[in-house]
């Protein structure tokens, strides 16, 4: 069986049904393509998806977990989706590829109709409150006793409101010099009441936005993923849109080679959000990451993020060490094997002072595993860090487009070769931020050879979330002669400016910034600000400034 066409098995009005029938079938029999008809919507109720326990990284979530299309234990396979839309109504992921290689996913738009977002647009102004119209999600939401609380239908499950943030109405842009909770105060200390139609009365707010603007209450931790992949290779994602997920758009964990065509998080149906997280998501990935000719508009967070994961060392024996997942969100994900290189640093530089080899691995729980060493562990100190050196990814970051989402553009910490090529940013945070830490979100990746080429800035940097355009996150203490970057070049790029700080190089060995074109804010020299960077190649006439 080489070919299965969906048509065949899309025999009732149940589209979660016949989507695991059909998947089931491909695997049992062998098939290479699973192909559906064009341009077709299809309604998924996650009480017939298939349920696998996951740990899906940056989400916080360990356990059983609804997928409606899963690809577990496949090779050479492909589903075609012909432009369908696949319209989740419920928590669940729209695709989980599992231990599976070689595998193709395209021509398909992703819908979550249960995102637990409310959007409101602000259309009056009074004392200590403002009135809104609810434009989206309004029936997700309940008010009790004065709270804002969802989903409206569960009394056993309340997810926390997080966060509102702020769009304007007319733009489409974060609203420029907000970030998060733009109302001035924590969304858990508003008090609301309903009014006739969707109007809803939101009192204790000490901020008053703009008539005619848009927030979006976030009442959700990340409950799924547009598209999620573990412990597989060679992915192939073409033509794949966003319109609404529960997560993350595209995450992937300890992945090989992959590569993203024409992926996109795009508004739709007058909605201002898209992705309930990042856009695209790589954790310890190997081999390649390629994203191309992508559109990202509207995640409420970041359009890339790329890195590893710094372990902490709890207990030491001879020649093995005891190392914990710290963060919640990244526990579960089994990041090493025998046979793969370590380094171990401190966790306030990141700056490594041995390297061992991993001979056996011991999985205790989601927290705790244990590490035999080759070499033993007499120069290991409990208590520093430990990053996986063997995942070693490059990145290919080319003809995207990244705008009107809230946070930032890109988080680097990719220790292979990196290109960022041919992109326009139009970000309310830094465009690109070079961040890993070993003290908070243990995400691990100091780089080692990134040019930014060719790319155009365009009023970066208008709202919270970072620095500058392009920005390296300073280290908590430093080692003289000692670099957590390698090379960093920025050349031939755009800069339309807002501010005065277009880069800031710091904890970088070769830092370059050469053949820009920058257009300063009025009033305002743009600048590269420069902090423990070895050689440092500016172009002529740029203002430099040392921190």
């Amino acid at each position: 069986m080489e070919t299965v066409y969906f048509r065949d098995f899309d025999k009732s009005a149940n589209h979660a049904y016949n989507l695991y029938r059909a998947l089931t079938a491909c695997r049992e029999n062998g098939a290479h393509r699973l192909v559906f008809e064009g341009g077709k919507t299809y309604t998924l109720d996650p009480t017939f998806c298939f349920e696998r326990d996951i740990a899906i990284s940056n989400h916080g979530f360990n356990g059983p977990h609804r997928i409606a299309a899963l690809i577990e234990e496949m090779e050479d396979f492909e589903i075609d989706f012909g432009g369908a839309t696949l319209r989740l109504e419920g928590e669940a992921t729209h695709i989980a590829i599992l231990r599976s290689h070689r595998i193709t996913l395209k021509n398909a738009v992703l819908e979550n109709t249960c995102n637990y977002f409310l959007e409101a647009k602000v259309i009056a102004h009074g004392d200590g409150y403002i009135d809104v119209a609810c434009t989206h999600g309004k029936e997700q939401f309940t008010i009790r006793k004065g709270e804002l609380v969802c989903p409206a239908d569960k009394w056993e499950t309340i997810y926390h409101l997080c966060t509102n943030v702020e769009f304007n109405g007319e733009t489409g842009e974060l609203e420029h010099g907000t970030a998060d909770h733009t109302l001035g105060t924590y969304v858990f200390d508003l008090r609301c009441e309903w009014l006739d139609g969707d109007g809803m009365r939101i009192y204790n707010v000490k901020r008053y936005p703009p008539i005619g603007n848009v927030l979006i209450i976030s009442g959700t931790r990340r409950l799924g993923a547009g598209i999620f992949a573990a412990d597989s290779s060679d992915i192939t994602c073409k033509n794949i849109t966003v319109h609404s997920c529960l997560g993350m758009g595209f995450i992937a964990e300890m992945c090989e080679n992959i590569h993203l065509d024409g992926f996109a998080t795009r508004r739709a149906n007058g909605a201002f959000s898209t992705a309930c997280a990042d856009a695209t998501h790589f954790v310890d990935c190997s081999g390649s990451v390629v994203v191309e000719n992508g559109y990202f508009e509207g995640q409420l967070d970041d359009a890339l993020n790329i890195h590893g994961m710094y372990t902490r060392i709890v207990a030491k024996e001879e020649n093995a060490l005891l190392v914990r997942e710290m963060h919640i969100e990244a526990k579960g994900i089994r990041i090493y094997r025998a046979g793969e290189r370590i380094q171990i640093l401190a966790p306030d530089t990141l700056i490594p002072y041995t390297e061992k080899t991993i001979t056996e691995v011991e999985y205790i729980n989601a927290d705790m595993t244990r590490l035999i060493l080759a070499e033993g562990t007499a120069d290991i100190r409990v208590g520093d860090d430990v990053e996986n050196i063997s995942h070693n990814v490059s990145l290919l970051f080319r003809h995207n487009t990244v705008q009107n989402n809230r946070a930032r553009g890109m988080l680097i910490a990719s220790r292979g070769k990196t290109v960022i090529a041919d992109c326009d940013f139009h970000t309310s945070g830094a465009a690109i931020l070079f961040e890993a830490n070993g003290d908070y979100w243990f995400e691990s990746g100091g780089t080692k050879d990134v040019t930014i080429q060719n790319c155009r800035f365009d009023r970066c940097k208008y709202g919270g979330w970072g620095r500058g355009v392009i920005q390296c996150v300073g280290r908590r203490a430093e080692e003289e002669g000692k670099y957590f970057h390698e090379k960093i070049a920025v050349t031939d790029n755009t800069f339309v400016m807002l501010n005065d700080t277009a880069v800031i190089f710091d904890n970088v060995k070769n830092a370059v910034f050469r053949g820009n074109r920058v257009t300063p804010a009025e009033g305002k020299a743009a600048k590269v600000l420069l902090h423990h960077t070895g050689n440092a190649d500016i172009a002529p006439g740029v203002t430099v400034e040392t921190i």
